[in-house]
């Protein structure tokens, strides 16, 4: 994992630590300043989907051209070949070091790239285990920092129990408290969790399994696959030609996987609370380790789906900064982080005591005019707030409550449209560094929005000054 870098320069091979993989075993030690490269089978598990169409593709190749004279085979094999030693070439001149506070990561062979990441403004750092990296014991580490692109603070792969290593390690380096000492993960347990975390974490939820698939069956998305895979299966019985639905099957298919990669995300959720923030845990297939630190949420969001609230369920979601999608992510990027994907109100009143300091709830009303331009969620249209937070609530099918820290208020805009100004009314509106949560003061007096528009930036930098 370890060694000098070829094309680096010789004080840096110099500086490489030479203990191999047990480098970063030594969690008091400064080996991390040194240049490390990633776990050779990183190539293979940065392939991941595309590992089963190479190995495919090789098949095929192969009992293609058995017939054929060698020359064809040996040309296949050589474009395979390259292909493979492309990926070797990618680790070889990719390396990192943590030094002065600063994650630094260098990649490229033709054009070279040097990240540097300041450790200070990390938003959170998760330990994410796909399928195959469970397989050959491999984990990544990804950083979330506010504006930056997700593919950067990434360093796939290491083993996992360097990846836990050195996430302590890099948490303990910011300006948060320090971090409390937990033994490394024991390879035997099949949840991967660390031994002796009962000691330094105070379990806050656990989802129930049959209670996320219930509630993923009956959110829009579970409902939308099943009328499309009733509707695929009654045109096939009616006409007596299953093949007429072929066209229409890549769409069903991308449903169900849309379905499945929110189960399989949000399965066995737990949250704890540790010295170092919440410790967040799920998956299913693809594992992922995350740690909100005090201080980084820029919303909470409490929703409540017209059918969920007939059984008492509701859904609790934080919003941190972090970083752009890239394109093919844009889909997981949709949905916030789920501290409760699905659990009781009680349970999510317990969560928000833990995140909120003081929990003002939406009590003021809208005009009466409002109803004319929101009849049907005019009853749910509210908000409140102190001198810490501000809260409002909307939407009838699918009521969200959105609390925001004023001291994380990044912009406040006052909105009129052309049916509200006839009716007198406006809406304030508050944004953070967040993805998208806002809150969304919607349909008040046109007076009143001019009244809070002109008392919260006063309020928000009055707490920006108290959390400094």
């Amino acid at each position: 994992m370890t060694g000098p870098l070829p094309g680096g320069s010789a004080g840096s091979a110099g500086s490489a630590d030479s203990a191999g993989s047990a480098g970063l075993a030594d969690s008091a030690g400064d080996n991390v300043a040194g240049w490390h490269r990633l776990h050779p089978l990183s190539p293979v598990v940065r392939a991941g989907r595309r590992l089963l169409s190479i190995v495919i593709a090789v098949v095929a190749l192969f009992l293609l051209n058995q017939h054929q004279e060698g020359g064809a085979l040996v040309g296949d094999l050589v474009v395979v070949t390259l292909a493979l030693v492309g990926g070797v070439v990618s680790w070889l001149v990719t390396r990192w070091q943590v030094a002065d506070g600063v994650l630094r990561i260098e990649t490229g062979l033709v054009r070279r790239q040097s990240l540097r990441f300041p450790l200070s403004q990390v938003q959170a750092i998760d330990v994410v285990q796909s399928g195959l990296a469970r397989v050959l014991g491999l984990a990544e580490i990804q950083l979330r920092m506010a504006g930056a692109d997700s593919s950067g603070g990434r360093l796939a792969c290491l083993s996992r129990a360097d990846a836990e290593q050195l996430r302590r390690r890099l948490l303990s380096m910011t300006r948060a408290p320090a971090v409390a000492t937990v033994a490394l993960p024991d390879a035997a347990s099949p949840a991967g969790e660390p031994v002796g975390a009962q000691e330094t974490e105070r379990l806050l939820f656990r989802v129930r399994p049959g209670r996320l698939a219930g509630a993923i069956a009956l959110s829009r998305a579970g409902a939308f696959a099943a009328i499309v895979i009733i509707a695929m299966a009654l045109v096939a019985a009616l006409t007596g030609q299953p093949g007429i639905v072929a066209s229409f099957l890549p769409f069903g298919i991308g449903i169900v996987l849309a379905v499945w990669r929110q189960f399989n995300g949000e399965f066995g959720t737990t949250v704890a609370a540790a010295p170092d923030g919440l410790r967040l845990r799920s998956g299913l297939v693809q594992t992922t380790a995350e740690t909100i630190r005090p201080g980084r949420v820029q919303g909470v969001r409490l929703v409540e789906p017209l059918v969920w609230r007939a059984f008492g369920w509701c859904r609790l979601e934080v919003d941190v900064a972090g970083p752009r999608q890239r394109r093919e992510d844009r889909s997981e990027s949709q949905r916030l982080r789920a501290l409760i994907p699905v659990g009781s109100r009680a349970e999510a009143e317990q969560m928000l005591g833990e995140l909120l300091s003081a929990r003002p709830a939406p009590s003021r009303r809208p005009p009466r005019s409002a109803r004319w331009k929101a009849p049907l969620t005019y009853h749910f249209l509210a908000w409140g707030g102190d001198d810490r937070y501000v809260v409002a609530s909307r939407g009838r099918v699918c009521r969200k409550t959105t609390w925001v820290p004023l001291e994380k208020v990044q912009s406040i805009r006052w909105l009129q449209g052309p049916f509200q100004r006839r009716l007198g009314l406006a809406s304030v509106r508050l944004d953070v560094a967040g993805k998208r949560v806002t809150a969304s003061i919607q349909d008040r007096d046109a007076a009143e929005a001019q009244e809070i528009l002109g008392r919260l930036p006063v309020l928000a930098r009055d707490a920006r000054i108290r959390a400094a």
